[in-house]
């Protein structure tokens, strides 16, 4: 089964060692609890979409959006030349996320297209610091079908008892007692069954075969 958080999770991998970041790339399964040394990358899904491709069986086509969020900070440096470089840094970045993620084997085998890629790149300068973030949104979709889906929660199968009262009657006259089946017994005299008699029995356990 493929699912957003797997494909969130294969980006993670992808991206790991790959960027200016190096190993700092982070998902909700890792949020830093301390400060974030920079540059660094955010992984989330925030959004997800699935499209029926008909009533007959639970078959969709889904759409992830895998959200990469890369921060870059210079601190001190407050003028045009660190906005600059702070622009540079993260289109470096944008161009080595691109490359990671779209050339992942693991991922691509998962998906059955990059539907498309979004990115937004935001300076600001806050007190002496220039604060860049590049906001990435990779749409991936990929298929979702009933295998998916199950298997359904239900009491397991212990064995199957198969009793048989044929309709071909040996004796049309006969009336046995304490019959079986007595809600199904056809009155004598009787041209065809059934009967009440058990004439067959069979005993399946599924944990034998």
């Amino acid at each position: 089964m493929t699912t957003s958080v797997q494909l969130r999770d294969m980006v993670v991998a992808a991206l790991v060692g790959k960027t200016d970041v190096g190993a700092l790339v982070y998902s909700p399964r890792s949020w830093p609890t301390q400060d974030r040394q920079y540059p660094y990358l955010m992984v989330q899904v925030p959004d997800e979409t699935k499209d029926s491709l008909g009533r007959t069986a639970p078959q969709f086509n889904v759409v992830a959006t895998i959200r990469i969020l890369a921060r870059v900070q210079f601190p001190g440096q407050v003028n045009d030349q660190a906005s600059a470089k702070t622009e540079a840094a993260l289109e470096q970045i944008k161009a080595q996320i691109e490359v990671a993620v779209i050339n992942s084997p693991t991922l691509t085998q998962s998906i059955q297209q990059f539907l498309s890629v979004h990115s937004t790149i935001r300076i600001d300068s806050n007190g002496a610091t220039y604060l860049g973030e590049l906001v990435m949104d990779f749409q991936l979709e990929f298929y979702q079908g009933p295998e998916d889906f199950y298997p359904v929660d239900a009491v397991p199968l212990e064995d199957v008892d198969i009793r048989a009262d044929l309709v071909n009657v040996d004796d049309p006259t006969g009336t046995y007692p304490n019959p079986d089946f007595p809600q199904s017994v056809t009155p004598a005299p009787r041209t065809a069954g059934p009967d009440g008699r058990n004439e067959g029995h069979v005993v399946i356990n599924p944990q034998e075969i």
